[in-house]
């Protein structure tokens, strides 16, 4: 009897154990494409990839790791971006095939697509994260096991609660930090986002092989919005290298909040330490920054910078675009009372006329605005008074031209901040939007002067960086603006030069005495 119920116990066993074979048997012959192809939560990358003729066969066929956003977060991505290619499909594979388990032990893997940033892995407790997406485990870990020219190949699938954005659309190569940091406009996040201030005080320190080092690292940039004179200024080397988290790749979910990070500008005499923060679903770096750090800064002090672009993907780790530079503290001290632009203006005799036909056209009230900064391109007297010998008049309306020498924005634009956007583009012509339109210009720095290259003429900036408490005043020896002799309609020759003469006040706008006594502005070099 006891022979007969093992018998028994032994066949239901066996029954058991074949039908659980066949089970993992019918599942393995199903590839990652078919699973994705056949159940509905996996609909979005579906429909992504369904025109991708590449994806489809390295789903088919190949050793690959695919992680796959679940639908509501393709649906989120397409909303706040508008566009999805499939090409992003490259950046949700891999051909390391990883079980979870290998993903607890793993910091990084490649790309399927190798021109592509590789893929970050973060283990926060029992939680695994890709980049900045969290894998959501208990519907992960789909195993297939593929035969093809008698090799095994194994494909797992793992699904993930955020689109993973190689940011950079399609790269000719996997850019490092340097590489963002040299070319920012490659990346097509905005504008706004230019980094060229940060990037001209690195090459001046000679630190982009800091930015260039291989291994996993973490890169805070800041815009140039948030570089005003004073803050260029006190960029040293020391506190470039504050701006850098060495051997820890910290995407902003999965770092740990409020916990301090040392960073390369950490020795026996200097510190900067990080953390992250997270408040009203924003970001912010806080810090504190004490020793010689090369910029004035003596005494220990904290800082704070809001992250305003994360989680950017690059070789050796991710960079973090924040509102303003690391461990420089705000100038409580001024060395004298700094006066508005309009009153800076009003009263200096260098500048008379500029701001009389200011106040003839109304343009002054423009400088009534508050919140902003001001950056005035003023021509001197001097300039305007020199002779009268050719009878000129300006091709532009009194408002168009001054209009034209007057930028309003968040953070003034010193002559050295001007000097690195043009350096960064190889000294060739940058855009400023003044209250004219597009103004584009070439800083040159010859010597201790700077020369505003436009219109084909060489135009020296006499006084760069007279500061006011609401802007920035660069005193130019000519004004930007194009010429014809009066009662010619064809612009004068820019070769011409004025020479000699005295100037009648009895008769005429201040405007018709600025260009009758115009001095020196058509030549090749004001």
């Amino acid at each position: 009897m006891l022979t007969k119920r093992i018998t028994f116990l032994i066949i239901v066993c066996l029954i058991v154990t074949f039908n659980k074979k066949q089970n993992v048997l019918a599942q393995s012959q199903r590839t990652i494409y078919q699973k994705i192809q056949q159940e509905n939560s996996f609909s979005g990358f579906s429909s992504l990839i369904r025109s991708n003729r590449v994806a489809k066969l390295n789903l088919h066929f190949e050793s690959v790791t695919v992680f796959v956003p679940e639908n509501r977060a393709l649906k989120r991505y397409i909303k706040e971006h508008e566009d999805l290619s499939s090409d992003i499909g490259f950046y949700h594979m891999s051909f390391e095939p990883k079980t979870l388990d290998k993903l607890r032990t793993t910091h990084f893997m490649r790309s399927s697509k190798l021109e592509n940033p590789p893929l970050w892995i973060t283990n926060i407790g029992q939680d695994i994260y890709v980049n900045n997406a969290r894998i959501i485990q208990d519907k992960s870990d789909y195993i297939a096991v593929r035969r093809s020219n008698d090799l095994e190949k194994t494909q797992v699938l793992h699904m993930i609660d955020e689109v993973l954005d190689p940011v950079i659309p399609s790269p000719k190569f996997a850019p490092s930090a340097y590489d963002f940091l040299s070319a920012a406009d490659k990346w097509q996040l905005g504008p706004t986002a230019t980094v060229a201030s940060f990037f001209h005080k690195v090459q001046e320190y000679n630190l982009a092989g800091a930015y260039k080092q291989k291994g996993g690292h973490t890169f805070f940039i800041p815009l140039d919005s948030g570089i005003d004179p004073h803050n260029f200024k006190m960029i040293s080397a020391h506190t470039i290298r504050g701006h850098i988290v060495p051997d820890l790749v910290l995407f902003t979910r999965p770092t740990e909040k409020n916990s301090a990070y040392d960073t390369r500008a950490n020795d026996r005499f200097n510190y900067v330490i990080v953390s992250l923060e997270e408040r009203d679903a924003k970001f912010f770096v806080r810090g504190l920054a004490g020793g010689d750090l090369g910029n004035g800064n003596t005494e220990d002090g904290e800082f704070v910078s809001e992250i305003l672009v994360p989680n950017i993907p690059v070789k050796n780790g991710v960079v973090h675009l924040v509102s303003q530079p690391l461990g420089i503290f705000n100038r409580t001290m001024k060395p004298f009372p700094f006066l508005p632009v309009l009153e800076k203006i009003a009263n200096d005799p260098e500048l008379d006329v500029f701001y009389t036909i200011g106040e003839e056209t109304g343009f002054n009230k423009k400088f009534e605005q508050t919140g902003v900064k001001f950056t005035y391109f003023v021509p001197n007297d001097k300039s305007w008074f020199n002779t009268r010998k050719h009878d000129l008049e300006p091709t532009e309306t009194d408002l168009e031209l001054l209009n034209r020498h007057l930028i309003v924005s968040d953070t003034p634009y010193s002559m050295e901040r001007l000097l690195a956007l043009s350096r960064a583009n190889s000294y060739g012509d940058i855009e400023l939007n003044t209250e004219g339109g597009v103004l584009r210009v070439a800083i040159l720095k010859i010597g201790p002067d700077y020369y505003l290259k436009w219109g084909g003429r060489y135009i020296k900036v006499v006084r760069p960086d007279y500061e006011c408490a609401d802007g920035i005043i660069h005193i130019l020896a000519g004004p930007l603006a194009h010429f014809k002799q009066k009662g010619d309609e064809r612009d004068a020759p820019a070769e011409i030069r004025i020479h000699g003469g005295n100037i009648d006040w009895s008769t005429g706008s201040a405007m018709e005495y600025y260009w009758r006594g115009l001095g020196n502005v058509l030549g090749n070099v004001f």
